[in-house]
């Protein structure tokens, strides 16, 4: 596909957004999240071309990156219902673990991995029956990171084509949500505060719900408790804890806000806009998405092993769904941090078969 093709694309969803209707395919809808009631998973942040490009001494990167390798820690975890994976480098974006050819023309080949690692993983796993997350960042191109040069050539691309900044991005998601298809099941979107309009939200819904009208999508708008709705385009909740430069993810002695985040599900699976329990159509699964360690992507696994297994145990009894970000080391995740999923893994069978 041609990113020319985009710009079709664009002028629909500019039409739809003009005229204030709002497909029903595009709004929150209870069936397609239905099916991740009390699961959980993990996420790997995996290597993109910034770890080729910008850290060329690092062993491991998007094109030598041991998928066999990570699928044998996976296996491991019977009880995983879903696996969060990766386009852009995180929050910081701009760079890329998939292949886009006309992009990459235009922007570099040195944001974009030559080979489909998204793609294989997205396929692997589902290859396992386990359900595929992607995370993908709004900012898409992020001056903050790019240098000036390439953010003057993504203005000139925007400029010639008569897009927006996020119009740009919404191409993006839909390149890649047409190239993956059903391999992916949902979307976790960060970074879409409050400068982002309902035409914004329903941009990008449709944008990636381009290759798949029944992948379910979060966008995250603000951290801490109660869990709430992104945006009526959301089918479950973001879950962000509380920042981290505030306190860590686990209760360290001190009041711990994220223990808030559990109660607010437990209080109802189902919530609304402003975080109220709702189980009407159209609001959202709560869900919580939290790091094993004390940052998102590295630091001390200090995360008290009883706590997240009553956390994320408590969580799946409510009718949620629970997500652990997990520490990656060179093809899988950093070990402090998988001897601990095997015990939340061990926990949650072990409560299974007391049920049954």
């Amino acid at each position: 596909m041609r990113l020319s093709r985009f710009i079709g694309y664009g002028i629909v969803a500019l039409v739809v957004v003009a005229t204030g209707v709002v497909s029903a395919q595009q709004e929150a809808r209870h069936a397609r999240v239905e099916s991740f009631q009390g699961t959980w998973g993990v996420r790997i942040l995996a290597p993109t071309a910034y770890d080729k490009s910008k850290t060329p001494d690092a062993s491991v990167n998007a094109e030598n990156f041991d998928i066999d390798y990570f699928m044998s820690q996976i296996d491991q975890l019977s009880s995983v219902d879903h696996v969060m994976i990766n386009i852009g480098r995180g929050h910081q974006a701009s760079w890329y673990s998939s292949p886009c050819p006309e992009l990459s023309a235009i922007m570099g080949e040195d944001l974009f991995a030559e080979r489909d690692l998204c793609g294989e993983l997205a396929a692997a796993l589902h290859a396992r029956g386990i359900k595929v997350l992607v995370y993908f960042s709004v900012t898409g191109m992020d001056r903050a990171y790019l240098t000036k040069e390439q953010m003057n050539t993504w203005k000139s691309y925007l400029t010639t084509k008569g897009l927006t900044h996020r119009e740009g991005v919404a191409q993006i998601m839909e390149y890649y949500s047409l190239k993956f298809g059903n391999k992916v099941d949902g979307w976790w979107v960060d970074r879409v505060n409050k400068s982002f309009s309902h035409d914004d939200h329903l941009l990008f819904a449709s944008a990636l719900r381009a290759g798949n009208p029944n992948a379910i999508i979060a966008m995250h708008k603000r951290v801490g408790a109660p869990v709430h709705q992104g945006t009526i385009e959301c089918d479950y909740t973001a879950g962000h804890p509380w920042t981290m430069k505030e306190q860590v993810p686990w209760d360290d002695g001190k009041k711990n806000e994220n223990e808030d985040l559990i109660r607010s599900i437990e209080a109802g699976p189902w919530v609304d806009l402003k975080g109220r329990p709702d189980d009407r159509e159209g609001t959202a699964l709560g869900t919580i998405f939290i790091p094993l360690q004390e940052n998102w992507r590295d630091g001390a696994a200090g995360f008290p092993t009883e706590q997240a297994i009553d956390w994320t145990t408590r969580v799946m009894d409510a009718g949620g769904m629970y997500i652990w970000a997990v520490a990656r080391e060179g093809s899988g995740f950093a070990q402090p941090q998988f001897k601990q999923l095997l015990e939340i893994n061990a926990a949650i069978e072990k409560r299974d078969e007391d049920k049954y």
